[in-house]
């Protein structure tokens, strides 16, 4: 009799927690952003865009920057024949230029950088496109978490089956060629 009551009462709690277990279930998927963003065309003008602009940027820095060894060089090769004084004043005028290149590099590259500004100009707009269709599909999908495996969040391994990237091309309305 004894065994019988352990059964039901073991049943009773299997059949009571079961839709509770159901119920907190989540659903995971994953997508990846860059080839998402890739298949943007608007993506690659913005990104040529940037590149130009990094390449001036990265000439208007270098060229402080060979400035100021060449006024180094300068320094070293003339060192000899200067009074201290001189020398001095030589000394200051390259810490000067080391701080304007300096500045000027933070100006352009550093973390408020106008390189980074124009980036978030550019590109912030498709990202948020992008970010609006994962909402729409993870929504349709029943998803409750949607990783980017473009991201640096550590996804070693993803199953093909859980990966919505085809889902969000689609809502972006951008097909996607077969063979990819």
């Amino acid at each position: 009799m004894y065994k019988v009551f352990s059964n039901v009462v073991i049943l009773a709690l299997i059949f009571n927690f079961a839709p509770a277990q159901k119920a907190t279930a989540q659903k995971f998927g994953h997508f990846d952003s860059e080839f998402v963003l890739n298949k943007m065309p608007d993506y690659a003008e913005k990104q040529k865009e940037i590149e130009a602009l990094a390449g001036t940027y990265d000439k208007e820095v270098r060229s402080l920057y060979d400035e100021l060894e060449k006024m180094r060089a300068e320094l070293r090769a003339s060192e000899v024949l200067l009074t201290p004084e001189m020398k001095k004043d030589r000394e200051k005028a390259i810490q000067d230029k080391q701080g304007e290149a300096l500045k000027k590099y933070t100006e352009l590259f550093g973390y408020d950088g106008l390189y980074y500004k124009k980036i978030d100009e550019l590109v912030l707009p498709l990202r948020n496109k992008v970010n609006q269709a994962v909402e729409v599909v993870a929504r349709r999908y029943g998803l409750d978490y949607l990783f980017d495996k473009a991201e640096s969040i550590g996804m070693i391994y993803t199953n093909q089956v859980h990966d919505y990237t085809e889902f969000i091309l689609e809502e972006l309305g951008l097909k996607q060629e077969q063979g990819n």
